[in-house]
């Protein structure tokens, strides 16, 4: 039996696998964010908590049987670290902003090309690096004391198993690692005077880490030889979990979307952030930031109805959005154009599938023929419907939106366990 947990941003979850890959015990848990004066932050200590709390829940009744646990964390977070471990400062999360000063230094020293070459990551204040810089420059004595700047992965790795270790995906989300040559960037660290020896370890995802500590072993009620296998960062671990491979990408339709595409060639002038998945292989990953997240926004303006009952409206339509045009751009100008006297709330939701669906192709590879969608937004047929009509690409729907957790187990059972399956297969030429 194998367990993958998820912490994601605001909600751990996990689950507990069977050798044929059933689901024998399933945990869903929401923590808060810390927000305050435009700033996010969380609670680190909560992570360890949680994800305690989470594997104790799925194992019980199960728990000798458990061979291996491997861990699915929120990328780009990090917290300052005492030897122990302890958190010295509030994590700051990747939703934080506040390295705009601190990018704009990086901007006049190092070219959006010199950056991307090297990390995969165009320049952009959500990456680690310049909130990085601004913890050093205005909590100097708190980064003297900083034994580790640790992210969530290896956070957990080290109350799991006593070793601080992240993987490739979770280093490529700081804009300071070098994909190539899978070293922390000595330049990158120079410039913003950031010490290497604070930086995590990093191994390929899928490494032995060791079995688990025997006092969290006696705290779970887990064997003493339960084994820890280094996991990533999630987006990457629920397209495992999806099945991902060369000539698919995979679609997340979550609060936001995310569609990631394997590949064995690090490209160097496309415009999506890239990751190294492994030793062989990269992923170039984009979001659409408001997806599921404009849905639940709509669904309460028309009256809090339920996602079902949008369903069925959306599907009376007789064209479809008819003459309603809507841009999900929440996070900038979103807007609805088109809207006439005769306008039905069938038509709003349509068009906001439909809006959201064009961004999604915005995000998609012309090579790509053939896409795995999962998400709680996967559940709505007419949704699907529509993305493949947009999209023009055939479209395997997934039978399980927690796919994140799936990756992990498939990666703590070392690719043992079998990926989601399809539940609906449609083509590009549906309506």
């Amino acid at each position: 039996m194998y367990i993958g947990v998820d912490l994601g941003t605001t909600a751990c979850k996990a689950a507990l696998y069977a050798v044929d890959g059933q689901v024998l015990a399933e945990f869903n848990r929401e923590y808060p964010l810390i927000k305050q004066q435009g700033r996010v932050e969380q609670d680190a200590s909560l992570w360890w908590l949680i994800v305690r709390e989470a594997i104790a829940s799925v194992a019980d009744g199960y728990s000798k049987s458990v061979q291996a646990i491997s861990v699915s964390t929120q990328g780009i977070s990090f917290v300052p670290v005492d030897h122990a471990g302890n958190p010295l400062y509030n994590a700051i999360s990747w939703l934080d902003l506040r390295g705009e000063q601190e990018l704009s230094q990086l901007a006049l020293r190092f070219s959006d090309d010199d950056i991307y070459r090297k990390t995969g990551k165009h320049l952009n204040g959500a990456y680690s690096l310049p909130k990085l810089m601004w913890f050093k420059n205005h909590h100097p004595d708190l980064y003297e004391r900083t034994d580790r700047i640790s992210m969530p992965l290896d956070f957990l790795n080290q109350k799991l198993c006593g070793l601080a270790v992240t993987d490739y995906t979770m280093a490529g989300g700081t804009m300071l690692y070098d994909l190539h040559n899978k070293v922390w960037d000595e330049e990158l660290l120079d410039f913003a005077r950031l010490d290497r020896s604070k930086m995590p370890e990093v191994q390929c995802m899928g490494a032995q880490l060791g079995p688990i500590l025997p006092e969290a072993a006696s705290e779970l009620g887990l064997s003493a030889k339960t084994q820890i296998i280094l996991g990533g960062q999630d987006q990457k671990l629920a397209a495992i979990g999806a099945g991902i491979r060369e000539g698919f990408c995979t679609v997340s339709l979550g609060t936001s979307a995310a569609v990631t595409e394997l590949t064995s060639i690090f490209d160097p002038l496309s415009d999506k952030p890239q990751f190294r998945l492994n030793d062989t292989h990269f992923v170039k990953e984009s979001a659409v930031s408001v997806s599921g997240a404009a849905l639940k926004w709509l669904s309460h303006i028309l009256g809090d109805i339920p996602y079902r009952e949008m369903d069925e409206l959306a599907e009376k339509t007789p064209n479809g959005s008819g003459s309603v045009l809507f841009n999900p751009a929440f996070l900038e100008n979103a807007s609805v154009n088109g809207i006439t006297l005769s306008t039905t709330r069938g038509e709003i939701i349509y068009a906001l599938y439909e809006g959201i669906a064009r961004e999604i192709k915005r995000c998609v590879s012309d090579t790509v023929p053939e896409i795995k969608v999962f998400g709680g937004g996967a559940k709505s047929q007419i949704w699907c419907k529509i993305l493949a009509r947009i999209l023009q690409r055939d479209l395997e729907i997934l039978d399980t939106t927690e796919t994140a957790c799936l990756g992990a187990a498939i990666i703590a059972s070392g690719y043992a366990l079998p990926d989601a399956n399809t539940i609906i297969r449609l083509t590009g030429k549906e309506e």
